[in-house]
This record gives C-alpha cells, structure tokens and sequence, in this order.
C-alpha cells in the first residue's frame, strides 16, 4: 500500500527544492502547479491568482466549524540567488546526505510550505476540523518585494481572507548554539509599535533672551532624550518562561 504523500513531506520538499525558482525571475508556476496538483487530489478547493501568468498564487480552505476566527498559514517558494556561493553540494539536487536535505530553499522557505501543506492535506484525510479555518496561501515573489505575491494578493484580492484575524509565516524562531548543542528557539510575535501624539507648550522667545528650557523645543527635546536613555522593562512571556525551563532542563 502506498503512503499517503502527506505523510511523505521529504518527497514534497525534495520535489519543490528540484524546482529552480530564483528570483529574479522567479518562474514560481513549476511549484505553484505542483502543489495545486497535490491539494486537488487531496479534495481541496484551491484558487490561483496572479498578476504575472508564470508568478502564481496559490490559496485553499480549509474549512472549520466556525467557532474561532480564520488562521492564514502563509509561505513563499521563490528562492534567492546561488550565483557566486560556494555549495558543497549541487544547490537545486534536494540530495540527502548524512540525514540532511540540501538545498535552496530548504529552510528559506520551501520546508516551511512544505510542513504546512502536509499538514493541511493531513488534517482533511483525517477528517480534523479546526475552529475555525485555515487558508493556507503560497505566494510568489517574497524575496524580491512581494508586487507579484503577497502585496498582489491581500491588496488585489482581500476577500480571500475574509474572517482572518491570525497568520503564521516563516521565521518563528531561530536556531542557536549553546555549548555545543543546537536548539531550536520559539517565537510567537514580533515586536509592535506603539504610537503616540505629544503637544509641548511654550511661551514665545527670541534668541537676544533665551527661555533656558521653558520653551516648547526644549521640553521636546527633554522628553526625546530621557525615552532614549530609559531601558524599558523586560516582560517575560509565558511561552518564554517555559523554553528558557527546557533550554536549561537540555544544558545544566
């Protein structure tokens, strides 16, 4: 009997990292057509849009019960340039060595895509409904700016994630070394912004009798200074607080 191809994610990235996508010029149609394929077969409903023919996007459903908001899982499979890199291997063979898949793209973000869609082609087989949906999208021209991808696809065609309030992309964390052990690192957010609107009030004055620090520009100039010399408070999360626990369970 043969494995269901979900549960064979080494094919699909091995397959997408023998797709050569560079961008420029991208061409991310080979893989965009691939994947479709998969999730077709798969029982998915998928739709293609694209602002260049051979730059496509790809975006399915799948469908929860309502309960919750939609999750978008979002990924690219554009890949940069290998000209002038010195490879110990061919960078577009997806060859195995060592119990390790080389090639471009493989973590950036071909591998990522590629755990998403199994996942996604998992969870119908197996007849998982989530809370709400999932709408995975697989988009083209990360690298280079997105015009052809996700800039194109949220701002030509946002009705395809009507209902989505969460999105999971790549870079979630990175790999580190501690001694000589590679961990993993978790990350659930970036860092945001926080915006705020100052009026500074002053008497008017003249440089013949100077204000010394009564006028406005100098209680701006006050406020900047001390926001750039405070250190604000660390806040450790709960999910930073238990990998901190495992990291040191892994290296005491």
């Amino acid at each position: 009997m043969t494995t269901p191809i979900y549960q064979r994610p080494v094919d699909i990235l091995q397959t997408l990292v023998r797709m050569d996508t560079t961008n420029p010029p991208g061409n991310e149609i080979i893989c965009i057509n691939y994947l479709d394929g998969l999730l077709k077969e798969a029982g998915f409903e998928t739709t293609i849009l694209a602002k260049d023919p051979n730059r496509p996007n790809l975006i399915t459903r799948l469908k929860g019960r309502g309960d919750a908001p939609a999750l978008v899982m979002q990924g690219h499979v554009d890949v940069v340039t290998t000209v002038g890199q010195d490879w110990d291997q061919p960078p577009f063979a997806g060859e195995i060595i060592d119990g390790v898949l080389w090639g471009r793209g493989s973590l950036d973000m071909k591998g990522g895509v590629t755990m998403m869609t199994s996942a996604v082609m998992r969870a119908k087989a197996e007849g998982f409904v989530p809370a709400g949906d999932i709408i995975l999208t697989i988009v083209a021209d990360e690298e280079a700016g997105s015009d052809y991808g996700a800039r194109f696809v949220t701002e030509e065609h946002p009705e395809q994630f009507t209902g989505a309030k969460y999105a999971i992309g790549e870079g979630g964390g990175s790999s580190s070394f501690i001694g000589d052990q590679r961990f993993y690192n978790v990350m659930v957010a970036e860092k945001q912004v926080c915006w705020m609107r100052a009026t500074f009030r002053g008497p008017g004055g003249h440089g013949s009798s100077p204000l010394r620090g009564k006028g406005s520009m100098a209680k701006l100039g006050h406020v900047l200074g001390t926001i750039e010399s405070t250190r604000l408070p660390v806040h450790v999360t709960p999910v930073m607080e238990q990998m901190l626990a495992v990291l040191a369970e892994h290296t005491a």
